[in-house]
């Protein structure tokens, strides 16, 4: 009867943020017209350097100008919305979204302690329970290249860095970003866990992208290394990220492990989220408070536990 009470309490909810307004998002808008007026100086430009035919009289070529640093970063085409990938993470596993040089975002995770089959209205499913709350911040270095700075309420810090190693357009069917992340606990004091590996993305027109994702992460195990078998886990996550209404996803994730230190239970994860200009929130539901790259390879604990949270992200443009 728990099970039955916390899909039907998952489903109600999901029901509910479904039922957002499907009207236009402005921003996506704003990032259809960038894209025009790009594309219409580009044509400009093709015009202007058109070589005149045999026995006409060319005008004298303008005076060439400067470029513009500002209208170059206008230009960019990283600023432009991109209506599958609306975010640079699924629930807790990264997307291949970029992130336009000089630009920032910040995140905010929030996942409740008490699961769901143990909680009601009359503790609101868990949110009298206290959470674990994270705070990200990233930046975008260069093109295709950004670094972040992620801390949880449990005083673990973590480093990442992402770079693009491929784009998908024309021959090549996937985007492709390499990843790297450090995390500590104690404030990057103790407790040190590298991570590496790829996220592969493949987007499939303006409804969807799916994501294939190896990992391979160090010291997951809490015990000491000297005594344990296996002191590192081996990861694929895969997710997806469904378009149902022009600024309204659906997110869901999974990340079994393929070898090494593999306790509790694999880490899952789905929800729903909505986009509002430079904003994102998503309502969350999974089997595994951690959010960092280290707890995702941990696994969630033991039993058919569902824990309710949500993500909040801001880009500043």
């Amino acid at each position: 009867m728990t099970r039955i009470r916390t899909l039907t309490t998952c489903l109600l909810m999901l029901l509910a943020c479904a039922t957002w307004s499907g009207a236009a998002d402005p921003a996506a808008a704003r990032g259809d017209k960038a894209k025009a007026r790009r594309e219409a100086g580009d044509a400009a430009k093709r015009t202007a350097t058109t070589v005149p035919a045999a026995g006409d009289t060319a005008a004298p070529a303008p005076a060439a100008t400067p470029p513009d640093a500002g209208a170059a970063q206008t230009n960019d085409p990283d600023l432009d919305v991109n209506v599958v990938q609306p975010d640079f993470a699924l629930a807790a596993l990264p997307t291949t979204l970029r992130l336009p040089r000089n630009k920032m975002v910040f995140r905010l995770t929030h996942r409740f302690n008490q699961p769901l089959d143990e909680s009601g209205l009359d503790d609101l499913f868990g949110m009298d329970s206290g959470a674990q709350v994270g705070f990200e911040f990233r930046y975008g270095l260069l093109p295709g290249g950004q670094v972040g700075f992620y801390r949880t309420s449990d005083r673990t810090i973590e480093f990442f860095a992402q770079y693009d190693v491929a784009k998908q357009r024309g021959t090549m069917p996937v985007g492709i970003a390499a990843y790297g992340s450090l995390e500590g606990t104690n404030n990057f004091s103790d407790k040190y866990s590298p991570g590496i590996g790829a996220v592969i993305s493949r987007e499939f027109g303006k409804r969807a992208a799916v994501y294939a994702e190896p990992f391979w992460v160090n010291n997951t195990n809490p015990d000491p290394s000297e005594i344990v078998d296996h002191n590192s886990t081996a990861m694929i996550g895969f997710g997806i990220r469904l378009r149902v209404l022009s600024s309204t996803y659906i997110v869901a994730e999974v990340a079994p492990r393929a070898g090494g230190y593999n306790p509790g239970t694999t880490h899952a994860a789905f929800g729903i989220e909505k986009r509002a200009g430079g904003h994102l929130f998503q309502l969350t539901f999974a089997n595994n408070p951690g959010t960092t790259l280290a707890n995702v390879a941990r696994g969630g604990p033991s039993g058919n536990n569902w824990y309710l949270g949500f993500n909040l992200s801001r880009k500043f443009s």
